[in-house]
């Protein structure tokens, strides 16, 4: 495989611990031995190696792979950071590859059954809708728009689940006409008709009652428009196949629906924050969930973690009160406790810090839930500026009695790394995590989160490179070859 080819090439390149024009013309040589031109797969390849090892080569190389890979020239690599100055805190900068964003492609529609072609992608003329054109124009199966059409929440009476939802705002009273699924199998969608599948938080499920809402305006392809953000360029320019004109907008979205499909595996860091009910184990074995409304200390001696749980089977209060999914309340005696839990929404700040510190020096943007609150959105990051404190300086917020307070229990006698990380997004700004470090040895150890910080709930990232190669199971009528057809087209100088 090509792939395989430039890698050796880039191997062979980098012994001498630089790269020259002759040896980017040997890497382009390497992309060429399948085919008479860079396709998409290699040109990602090409751009990750230049991305990650952008010190080490020479000025002639990078103005030579600018001009074999038909791109503006290649910046040369920032200037080191500057020295600490005594007394101030250190500042440093960690950037990789910019992406791109759009929107985040919502399945619900907003009372237009036609949808908008420039943010759903089930639209009347939107994405889906287009390629079925080019589809019937060389002769194939249509059906890709009609399978975006499927109800999202088919799974609720076992039927196969598309990507569409008629409202933002689901309700028990009128269940067929907001979620879009036939509850009463009379084939067709009925006004008014109550169904029971929402349970008292909320959720999904049951509890006896039909009055229940739920809101899913933020439901959507957020997390595939990160990923193509990561592994493909940018579209250029609208192209024309057959008769039918894509635009850059449909290019992207679908780039989004095959994402998945290209992505070859995930890195994935940090525990999602699902805002799961409060759990309680009695010692006859029972499980009750709900929430628990007396006040707990889930960093007490002996409590201990399991994933993102925060489990509490010694320090416990005479009594724990906890008002059950059902809406009824329960007081239940301490001896009558094996344990309780409760999901934490704070995540490891070391995790957090050397993993977006790891990713970015890679050269490649990646994603994060950029906050542990309920709703999911993904979120391409490329950027890190830094300010760490060291050696007793402290910011504003660095209050001692924050080091109680940590991930792994209170400080040791490490030395303390007060960190205010500011991340820049794509297309949405940035956001400032502020935290403490101990560091021993070389290595944090253990770190906790100022109280007015927000965390990031996970972080992620693709594994492989696209080779438009494989089936589509996000859509199985968008075939990945012929989206490359259209994307290459889009790209081209």
């Amino acid at each position: 495989m090509s792939l395989d080819a430039i890698r050796r090439a880039a191997t062979t390149a980098l012994s001498n611990h630089r790269i020259t024009r002759d040896e980017v013309r040997s890497l382009f040589t390497a992309a060429r031995t399948t085919g008479g031109s860079v396709d998409a797969g290699e040109r990602a390849e090409l751009q990750r190696l230049l991305s990650t090892h952008a010190t080490k080569f020479t000025p002639a190389a990078r103005a030579e792979f600018a001009r074999l890979i038909g791109s503006p020239t290649p910046q040369p690599p920032p200037p080191p950071e500057p020295t600490p100055t005594p007394g101030q805190p250190e500042r440093s900068t960690i950037e990789a590859r910019k992406p791109w964003s759009t929107t985040y492609w919502p399945m619900a529609g907003s009372g237009n059954p036609d949808g908008s072609a420039s943010s759903n992608l089930w639209a009347k003329d939107g994405p889906m809708a287009k390629f079925d054109a080019l589809l019937k124009a060389r002769g194939q199966a249509e059906g890709a728009r009609n399978f975006e059409l499927k109800p999202a929440l088919n799974w609720l009476i076992n039927k196969e689940t598309g990507h569409y939802v008629p409202h933002s705002m689901l309700s028990e009273k009128d269940a067929e006409r907001t979620t879009g699924v036939d509850f009463n199998a009379n084939g067709k969608i009925d006004a008014d008709v109550a169904w029971d599948f929402l349970d008292g938080r909320g959720q999904f499920g049951k509890d006896g009652k039909m009055d229940g809402t739920m809101s899913v305006g933020w439901w959507g392809s957020c997390d595939k428009v990160a990923l193509a953000g990561v592994l493909f360029e940018e579209p250029k320019k609208d192209v024309t196949l057959n008769g039918v004109t894509f635009t850059t907008q449909d290019i992207k979205g679908l780039l989004t629906v095959i994402a998945d499909s290209q992505a070859g595996g995930y890195d994935f860091k940090g525990d999602r924050y699902d805002n799961n009910p409060d759990l309680v184990r009695l010692k006859n074995g029972q499980e009750l969930r709900g929430t628990i409304t007396s006040e707990l200390n889930f960093k007490a001696d002996g409590a201990r973690r399991q994933q993102d749980w925060q489990i509490n089977a010694n320090q416990l209060p005479d009594e724990v009160k906890v008002k059950l999914m059902d809406g009824t309340e329960r007081t239940l005696k301490k001896s009558e406790l094996s344990f309780v839990a409760r999901e934490d929404k704070r995540d490891d700040p070391v995790l957090m810090h050397e993993t977006i510190g790891e990713w970015l020096k890679s050269g490649r943007p990646a994603v994060m839930d950029k906050d542990s609150g309920d709703h999911v959105w993904n979120y391409n990051f490329y950027k890190a500026d830094d300010t760490l404190y060291r050696d007793g300086l402290k910011p504003s917020w660095g209050r001692d009695e924050l080091l109680k307070d940590g991930f792994k229990g209170p400080a040791g006698d490490g030395k303390i790394v007060w960190v205010e990380r500011q991340v820049t997004f794509m297309g949405s700004g940035s956001e400032t995590y502020k935290y403490w470090l101990e560091e021993k040895n070389g290595k944090f150890v253990n770190g906790g989160w100022a109280p007015e910080s927000k965390n990031p709930d996970f972080l992620w990232r693709p594994s492989g490179n696209p080779t438009f190669a494989g089936r589509n199971e996000r859509n199985p009528f968008v075939d990945p070859k012929m989206v490359k057809e259209i994307y290459e087209a889009s790209i081209a100088p």
